[in-house]
């Protein structure tokens, strides 16, 4: 999913620059002109296409750019976190409203950020390995093969309530003071083990 023409460098760079949020995605212009040899302006300008071979692309079909059907014996599953920066909660809402299927759900957490497979921890297993809400949702979803009424959302009700408190380790090591919100500067939790 990438745009096309591609827009230049340049141009891309200033998007990047004046968006509130965003991952950089401008800094890999050159790799999708190189491997797509698109014949745009941005990509002729970057010269990195003069190589034997086809590009490395999906040829657009009968379904590019169109709003996918969703079949009447599938069904969806969408996560959404409401302190998600990348993707706003709200457009998990629009999508949830625009799919025109009948086995749908939206599972909404309060306090998970970008990609609730992982950003949802409740608690550990036996071998204290940390265990995610949405993906153990996700798994669930799957070994019931998309059946939405046999999927185990215990989950949801072990979820941890908001908590801002920071574990000293990370206090004392990113911010070398005893109280990140207000504590004192602490030279000491700032040397490395090396000069300790």
């Amino acid at each position: 999913m990438w745009e096309t023409p591609t827009p230049s460098t340049s141009e891309m760079e200033s998007r990047y620059t004046n968006a509130s949020i965003t991952d950089g995605m401008y800094s890999l212009n050159s790799l999708y002109c190189a491997f797509s040899k698109e014949k745009s302006p941005a990509c002729k300008e970057l010269n990195l296409a003069n190589y034997e071979g086809e590009g490395i692309i999906y040829q657009r079909d009968q379904y590019w750019n169109k709003r996918a059907i969703v079949s009447t014996q599938a069904s969806v599953l969408l996560l959404s976190g409401k302190l998600d920066p990348q993707t706003p909660h709200k457009y998990a809402e629009y999508l949830f409203d625009a799919l025109d299927c009948q086995k749908k759900e939206l599972i909404t957490f309060d306090y998970a950020a970008h990609v609730a497979t992982v950003s949802t921890p409740f608690g550990a297993d036996i071998n204290g390995t940390s265990l995610n809400c949405g993906m153990e949702l996700l798994v669930s979803y799957v070994k019931n093969n998309g059946d939405l009424q046999r999927m185990d959302r215990s989950c949801i009700d072990e979820m941890p309530p908001f908590n801002l408190t920071v574990p000293i380790e990370y206090v004392q090591g990113f911010f070398s003071t005893d109280e990140v919100y207000d504590g004192v500067y602490n030279a000491s939790f700032s040397q490395t083990e090396e000069s300790a």
